[in-house]
């Protein structure tokens, strides 16, 4: 608390608070209890009530924060006044508040109320030129008042957790225990609006939401708005404002004072009077003068630090004559003892609210139960005492640590302490320690951040291992929280016998509970002001520090305590266990190679990978192929020592390193087994459906390719056509639209996978083991047997990926797609059909015919003869049976079979065509030369004697020169 000693103030305690009370001038009436919600002012209220001793001629009226409602407040007031005025005001209270019958109407009166006040009185023209432009637009018909009376904003608006709903609720009912502390009013984020369906609320409603969601300092500006219209608003909502409060009291005083009385007047929560808090203000600041006789009136009230700060007039500060803060700043370090604060609550408990009315009846002190129990000597000793009352079912070192939990940088909140503290353990917890469960997992869980960082290691909790899994988590929860922080240690033996837990005999030591620190306070200080002494933020500071470990050690050891890991920690960490696992595994692909049972690709699932196949968090354990709990001691051991070894360069390098290591080996290869059971299925697969599917989609890719194993019917040559190689064409550039449609159909060309990557799928379903450390082997008879034509004919799996199933339809569908194809090999092909006898007389004649001229002196020199006798000798005596066989087929495809028809179009005539393209092109062209010639000039004989010979080789060549004329720019098909 802050009293008058500077900017910063005097570290007090509450009995500073009563002497000021009791010394308080009049004209000074007012004492302010400031402080956050949550850190105890009511309390501090409250203890004032009960501790100040007042006059006879004081009437004390006490306000307390819960269930008061508008009318409780006044009616509080109206019990000390008799005159006709209070009669007046009893009257009005009763039918104003009465009226409502529930509180829906309220609302909507409420809601009406302010966007008539906010169009009327909205507008300020003190302000700068930006706000009153803004104020304008908000106050006009079409800005705050359209969106107050839209009727689908309006559910946002009376939102039950919204300001007009709590303000009404509050108004009628009073606050609840759960209510915040603060004066209910509008914050930009109750303005923050969207709707559902938006376009059936009016124009001008959307365009101001839309405006306030967009700009937070028009939001805030509109909530400073609405809240300076809310008192005006309940006034005239609830029939009663601040003028009535104000009068009321000017009433109360006027008489007080005839009777010689004065008024003290305990506020637990300023906030209650949120609407009508302006006539309070006014009330209290007034002083008894000689034009006004009334009697002098303190106050002292509990109010937020902002609150009072920021809204208070100036007068309220004139009238004040010290003020106690409970935020203390950080400078200010204090004494306080959180152990002196909480054993009379604990001790209440034990008392029971029967006792405590008695003694409250009785006017006495609260007892001691401690005083009745027959272990108090023992009890106390093992768990510590402040002032008789003891600290069952905590010690220090749990109590610090459990509010450490709750405290934010450092600060003591006494309702949290109260709240969530001291309530969890007393209420929800009792059963479990009467039966023996205690320390629970609830415990843990809720104060975990308080005990972080202690008995985190893993090897730690594993010296606290016995044979009840449930008892050794108890004992770790005992150790972590009541224990010193210093490792794994047996406590007290009263403490373990209190919760049922045995200690370790092996571990030996016994642990004293840390003694009180000097200079704390008692239960006399418990009024919860301060922060928290600075073992709370530092508890341990005296203990010994562990020896520094790895820096992925310690992420482990985080990671095992909190859930919480790094992402560079938590990749390094996968790529650890990925490759101790793989390296037990020793798989093998078909490739000389394993990377695809680790690439992650969906057609591949279930694969191995180390980002999708190890799973380090809780909330993808369920879906992982190796799921590694960090709930799960000796998964954590086994990462914990991978970690380790990743950092050093042996095992003797690790503290107990013959023990990790053995166990890192049995653990990975049960991890590998796991692995290996999801990648290699032990279950009889004999018939599998989607091995014969995907069998027959690469056997139908081999046939497309033109792999000659393909088209035999022997299984043996087909499961050999799956894997094979495509043959390497003569000519990779004669072809390009079959070139192309071959790409489409193996490739991923025309599908997200191709023929590499269903070749792997397969191998993962026709695959076995050979044995642990040997290579993979492959179930020739099972693909023997998924390669039988009718197995094609069979459905695919349920479970096989989309991915498969599209790819090998697109194949089956591009493999019967072959126009095309079929068009282009009927251009490109050579037609010999009009060549008499066998092509290779005709180029020995043609040949002849050359060698004879040039004798002569007859050969043009534009004839290059000698290339075309090589040419001519290049043509193989089997190209024209190919070429014609080829053509024949071509000529009658409708009656061949699918296979047939792919082996014509794939089958390697390319060379045999480009043989006879070769020779025949410029032979062609020598015989137009010579055409040329012997039609122009007079004949000779020698000219006669090869006229003949020209005639015939003319005839025998005309017919080809005809079918390749279109060759030199075939058509393009696409």
């Amino acid at each position: 608390m802050t009293g008058e000693g500077g900017p910063i103030g005097t570290v007090v305690d509450e009995h500073a608070l009563l002497r000021a009370v009791q010394e308080q001038p009049a004209d000074q009436p007012i004492i302010p209890i400031l402080g956050k919600s949550g850190t105890g002012k009511s309390h501090l209220v409250r203890w004032l009530r009960i501790n100040l001793s007042t006059k006879e001629s004081t009437r004390l009226i006490f306000v307390p924060k819960h269930r008061m409602s508008l009318r409780s407040i006044l009616e509080l007031i109206l019990e000390h006044a008799t005159g006709d005025r209070a009669k007046e005001l009893r009257a009005k209270v009763a039918t104003a508040v009465d009226a409502f019958v529930d509180e829906t109407e309220a609302m909507l009166r409420l809601r009406a109320t302010l966007s008539v006040l906010i169009e009327t009185r909205g507008e300020k023209k003190d302000r700068t030129p930006e706000e009153v432009e803004l104020r304008a637009y908000l106050a006009g018909p079409t800005g705050l008042p359209a969106l107050l009376g839209d009727p689908v904003f309006r559910g946002r608006l009376l939102h039950r957790d919204g300001p007009i709903a709590r303000l009404v609720r509050e108004k009628l009912s009073g606050k609840g225990a759960e209510d915040k502390e603060d004066a209910f009013g509008f914050s930009a984020s109750d303005l923050d609006l969207s709707v559902d369906d938006v376009k059936k609320a009016g124009d001008d409603a959307c365009s101001v939401a839309g405006a306030l969601t967009s700009d937070l300092g028009l939001r805030t500006l509109a909530a400073t708005m609405l809240n300076e219209q809310l008192g005006s608003a309940v006034s005239e909502v609830f029939g009663i404002g601040g003028d009535d409060l104000k009068n009321l009291l000017d009433e109360l005083r006027l008489e007080l004072h005839r009777q010689g009385l004065e008024l003290l007047l305990l506020i637990e929560d300023f906030s209650i009077f949120q609407g009508i808090q302006g006539g309070l203000v006014d009330a209290i600041t007034m002083i008894p003068t000689e034009d006004h006789q009334i009697c002098p009136m303190r106050v002292v009230m509990a109010v937020t630090t902002g609150y009072f700060t920021n809204q208070m007039p100036d007068t309220v500060f004139t009238r004040t004559y010290k003020a106690f803060e409970l935020d203390v700043v950080d400078a200010q370090k204090t004494s306080f003892d959180p152990a002196g604060f909480a054993t009379p609550y604990l001790n209440a408990v034990r008392v029971g609210s029967e006792g405590l009315s008695k003694a409250q009846r009785a006017g006495s002190t609260i007892p001691n139960a401690c005083e009745q129990c027959p272990v108090n000597d023992s009890c106390h000793a093992a768990f510590g005492a402040v002032d008789g009352h003891g600290l069952f079912p905590f010690n220090r070192t749990a109590l610090d640590r459990a509010i450490q939990s709750q405290t934010v940088e450092g600060k003591f909140v006494a309702r949290d302490v109260l709240t969530r503290v001291l309530r969890p353990v007393l209420y929800r917890d009792q059963t479990e320690i009467d039966e023996g469960r205690f320390p629970s997992s609830a415990f843990a869980d809720d104060f975990a951040a308080g005990a972080r960082g202690i008995l985190s290691n893993v090897e730690d909790k594993i010296q606290l291992t016995s044979g009840d899994p449930e008892e050794t988590e108890r004992r770790v929860r005992l150790v972590r929280f009541w224990g010193d922080g210093s490792g794994p240690q047996n406590l007290s033996p009263i403490v373990h016998e209190a919760f049922a837990v045995p200690s370790i005999p092996s571990l030996g030591t016994v642990v004293k509970p840390r003694p009180r620190r000097e200079g704390g306070a008692g239960a006399g200080s418990g009024a919860g002001v301060g922060p928290v002494a600075d073992r709370l933020t530092n508890p341990d500071s005296s203990q010994p520090q562990l020896p520094p470990l790895p820096g992925l050690v310690r992420a482990v050891d985080h990671w095992h305590e909190t859930g919480e890991l790094i992402q560079g920690d938590r990749t390094r960490l996968r790529r650890i266990v990925h490759g101790a696992v793989t390296a037990y595994l020793d798989l093998d692909d078909g490739f000389s190679g394993a990377s695809w049972w680790t690439s992650g690709d969906k057609h591949l699932a279930p694969s191995f990978d180390a980002t999708n196949g190890v799973a380090l968090d809780d909330n993808k354990l369920a879906d992982a192929l190796l799921p590694i709990s960090r709930k799960d001691n000796s998964n954590v051991r086994v990462l914990r020592a991978l970690a380790w070894l990743d950092t050093v360069e042996d095992w003797t390098d690790i503290p107990k390193g013959d023990e990790l290591q053995r166990l890192c080996d049995q653990k990975v290869r049960s991890w590998a087994t796991i692995v290996g059971q999801n990648l290699i299925p032990a279950r009889d697969r004999r018939d599998d459906p989607e091995l014969a599917q995907l069998a027959h989609a690469l056997l139908t890719i081999s046939k497309a390719l033109g792999i000659p194993e393909a088209f035999k019917a022997d299984p043996y040559n087909r499961v050999k056509a799956l894997f094979a190689q495509a043959p390497v064409p003569q000519d990779a550039q004669a072809r390009p639209v079959l070139r192309r449609w071959q790409e489409v159909i193996s490739t991923e060309g025309g599908q997200r996978i191709g023929r590499e990557n269903l070749q792997q799928r397969l191998l993962r379903l026709a695959s076995y083991s050979q044995g642990f450390g040997k290579p993979l082997g492959l179930d020739v008879g099972r693909l023997s047997r998924a390669l039988r034509d009718k197995a094609a004919d069979g459905q695919w799996p349920a479970e096989t990926p989309s991915l498969v199933r599209e790819a090998c339809d697109t194949i089956l569908s591009h493999s019967q797609a072959l126009d095309e194809v079929r068009i282009e090999a009927l251009a490109l092909l050579p037609d010999t059909s009009e060549i008499p006898d066998d092509i290779s007389d005709a180029i020995a004649a043609l040949s002849s015919l050359f060698r004879e001229l040039s004798t002569a002196g007859l050969l043009p020199l534009s004839i290059d003869q000698g290339s075309i006798i090589a040419a001519g000798k290049a043509v193989k005596a089997t190209d024209q049976r190919t070429l014609e066989k080829v053509r024949t087929d071509l000529l009658r495809w409708d009656v061949l079979s699918s296979d047939e028809r792919l082996q014509v179009l794939t089958s390697d005539w390319d060379g045999a065509a480009a043989n006879v393209r070769a020779w025949l092109v410029p032979a062609e062209q020598a015989l137009a030369i010579l055409e040329r010639r012997f039609e122009t000039g007079p004949v000779s004989e020698a000219q006669q004697d090869y006229e003949k010979t020209r005639a015939d080789l003319l005839a025998a060549v005309a017919g080809l020169a005809e079918r390749f004329a279109s060759i030199d720019e075939p058509e393009e098909v696409v």
